[in-house]
């Protein structure tokens, strides 16, 4: 038993995970000390997988794998319809606030949304109409296969995004095994740093500190930030990404490109 668990209270718990990755509710009973501490480890799983659902960051680039079918990602095909796919074309998704309103929405890098039309899963341009709008936004769940995210449409709130046959569609759940892995993705946020050794930038500098906690400090100051540069362990962020080669030392200068 832990040291922090008495004999005078033995307690087992059940959490309801919200899907903002927190725990709505604890119920506590009275329970032997063999469940006690099966409760503990189920509980502790569920803390730990909870946390470990991946966000989806507006305006992040991101690639999409499918939980049953770790070598493909979600891809936009050349003729428009959305599968998952291991050819490595049309996987790169830009995170949009919900083009309904609500929610989010997917744009591929190569132009147009996400949407469902007729119940499959395709990338159309953009048009200003509520219907298309509607059908290309989504919100974000904890993936039903116990990992990852699951996408539910705006306004069919019943269907999830799942693949069959390779293809995607948006279907209501059977409660199956295999539809929930069929619904689950496991989220990818594009590396948007380039690196390039060699150069030592002479420009504004508008922080300091090791070259992860710079990769923070630029992600969470968008649009101010172009370039890092590093010269051991010590990093410096800059607001342009001017620079010239360097001589005599090594630094190496990493270029966001997202």
């Amino acid at each position: 038993m832990m040291p922090w668990a008495h004999d005078s209270m033995r307690l087992g718990a059940s959490a309801s995970p919200t899907n903002c990755g927190h725990f709505s509710q604890v119920h506590l009973r009275e329970v032997s000390p063999d469940s006690a501490m099966k409760n503990l480890f189920v509980l502790l799983f569920l803390i730990v997988t909870t946390a470990m659902s991946a966000e989806l960051k507006i305006g992040q680039t991101v690639k999409l794998r499918s939980v049953n079918f770790p070598n493909h990602l979600v891809s936009r095909l050349s003729n428009g319809r959305v599968a998952i796919s291991d050819a490595g074309a049309g996987t790169e998704w830009i995170v949009r606030t919900g083009l309904a309103g609500t929610g989010i929405s997917l744009e591929s890098t190569s132009g147009g949304f996400l949407r469902h039309r007729n119940y499959q899963a395709w990338v159309d341009p953009e048009i200003d109409q509520d219907l298309y709008r509607k059908d290309a936004s989504f919100t974000v769940e904890d993936g039903a296969a116990g990992r990852g995210i699951t996408l539910r449409s705006v306004n069919y709130p019943a269907h999830t995004l799942r693949h069959s046959g390779y293809n995607l569609y948006i279907n209501q759940s059977n409660g199956s095994d295999l539809f929930n892995k069929d619904s689950s993705f496991v989220v990818e946020p594009k590396e948007c740093w380039r690196s390039e050794a060699g150069y030592r930038l002479k420009t504004k500098k508008i922080g300091k500190g090791s070259l992860e906690k710079m990769k923070k400090f630029c992600d969470d100051n968008e649009g101010k930030c172009a370039a890092i540069s590093c010269s051991k362990k010590s990093c410096k962020a800059h607001s342009t990404t001017g620079g010239k080669k360097s001589s005599g030392k090594s630094f190496s200068t990493h270029i966001y490109i997202c």
